[in-house]
């Protein structure tokens, strides 16, 4: 049992850790090219994340606000994410 002791703190240790891997330039830049925008017009805001493999952000740009979400970038999937799927609020 004991074996396993550190496995299973290292998993409780990074859990936390979708938001370091999803870095808010990512974001940007993943939604920017989902919204054929440019990276410089998208400002991400209300960013949280499920903890396991989903961002929920608001994208404002200057054709409107969007709600999206990426899913995808966390150690599960070793930092490999999906396009974002946005819809215009």
């Amino acid at each position: 049992m004991n074996r396993f002791a550190p496995a299973a703190f290292a998993a409780l240790a990074l859990a936390g850790c979708t938001d370091t891997l999803m870095s808010d330039a990512r974001i940007r830049d993943d939604t920017a090219m989902a919204l054929h925008q440019p990276a410089s017009a998208v400002q991400i805001a209300d960013r949280r994340s499920d903890g396991v493999t989903n961002t929920y952000y608001l994208a404002r740009t200057p054709r409107g606000t969007f709600a999206c979400t990426i899913d995808g970038g966390n150690l599960m999937s070793f930092g490999a994410a999906n396009a974002p799927q946005c819809t215009r609020q």
